[in-house]
C-alpha cells in the first residue's frame, strides 16, 4: 500500500523544506503577536494616561487668591467681630442673590469658629439689573442697621429670600421682619424707604464696582480677593494660612 512506502531522498528533502517553512511561519506569527502586545500595551498606557490628566483637569479649582485693592475699612461699614484681629474679612453681597443665601451660613459658622480672631465686613452690592428687590432689601438692611440690628436682619433676609425675592413690593414683609426683631418699626421704615439709604446703598454699588467687583458673593481676605471658596473647609484653609503669618 502507499502509506507504507518508504520516502525517497528527494521527499525526505521536500518534507523538511515544508517543515522549516512552517517552523518559520510560526515563529514569525510569534514575533508578530509580541510586536502588537507590545503596542497594546504602550497604548493602553497612554490612554490611561490620558483618562487620569482629564479627570485631574475636571476636578474643581482649588481655593486660590489674588490681590486686590479696595476701599479702607471706615465708620460707614458694617462691621461684626474683633478690629485688631489678624484677619479680616470683607463679603460684596447682595440680599436677593441665590449664591449668597447659599454661602451665608458658611459666614456665620466661619464668624462662630473664628470670634475673635477675624474681623467681618458686610457691604452692599446690589446686582439691581438683575435682581428686581436688591436695592429695596439693602435699603431694609441698612434701616436695621440704624438700629442695631443688622446681623440678626441678615438673617432674617437670606433665611427667607424665597418668600420675598419674586414679590413686586416686598415692603410690607420687610417691616413684619422688622416687628420680629422688636425694632422701633416707625423709625424702620422711615429709614428704609430714606433718601439716605438710597444714597448709602448706591454708594456701596458703585465703590464695589469701582474695586473691579463684578459678581456676588465675593470675599476679600487681608486685601485678598478670593476665587472658589466651595466650602467652610476651602474657606479654614486660606483663614488658616493668614493667622499663621502673624
Amino acid at each position: 500500500m502507499d502509506s507504507d512506502r518508504k520516502l525517497t531522498k528527494k521527499e525526505k528533502k521536500e518534507l523538511r523544506k515544508l517543515e522549516w517553512q512552517e517552523k518559520q511561519k510560526s515563529e514569525l506569527r510569534n514575533e508578530k503577536f509580541k510586536k502588537y502586545s507590545i503596542w497594546g500595551a504602550a497604548i493602553l498606557v497612554v490612554l490611561l494616561a490620558i483618562g487620569g490628566l482629564m479627570w485631574i483637569v475636571s476636578q474643581p479649582a482649588p481655593s486660590q487668591a489674588v490681590a486686590v485693592n479696595v476701599a479702607p475699612i471706615s465708620s460707614r461699614d458694617i462691621t461684626n467681630g474683633n478690629k485688631g484681629a489678624p484677619v479680616t474679612l470683607i463679603e460684596y453681597a447682595d440680599f436677593e442673590c441665590p449664591a449668597c443665601a447659599a454661602y451665608h451660613p458658611i459666614v456665620n459658622q466661619i464668624l462662630s469658629t473664628y470670634g475673635k480672631k477675624i474681623y467681618y465686613v458686610y457691604r452692599m452690592f446690589p446686582l439691581e439689573n438683575i435682581h428686581p428687590n436688591a436695592v429695596i432689601s439693602a435699603q431694609a438692611a441698612y434701616a436695621a442697621w440704624k438700629q442695631g440690628a443688622f446681623f440678626q436682619y441678615d438673617d432674617l433676609l437670606f433665611n427667607n429670600q424665597n418668600d420675598w425675592a419674586s414679590l413686586s413690593d416686598p415692603r410690607s414683609v420687610f417691616i413684619s421682619y422688622a416687628k420680629q426683631l422688636k425694632l422701633n418699626v416707625t423709625q424702620f421704615t422711615a429709614d428704609m424707604n430714606s433718601q439716605e439709604a438710597q444714597n448709602y446703598v448706591k454708594a456701596s454699588e458703585n465703590e464695589a464696582l469701582s474695586e473691579g467687583m463684578d459678581a456676588t458673593p465675593t470675599f476679600v481676605l487681608n486685601g485678598q480677593k478670593l476665587t472658589n471658596p466651595s466650602s467652610l473647609q476651602a474657606f479654614e484653609q486660606l483663614i488658616n494660612a493668614q493667622i499663621n503669618k502673624k
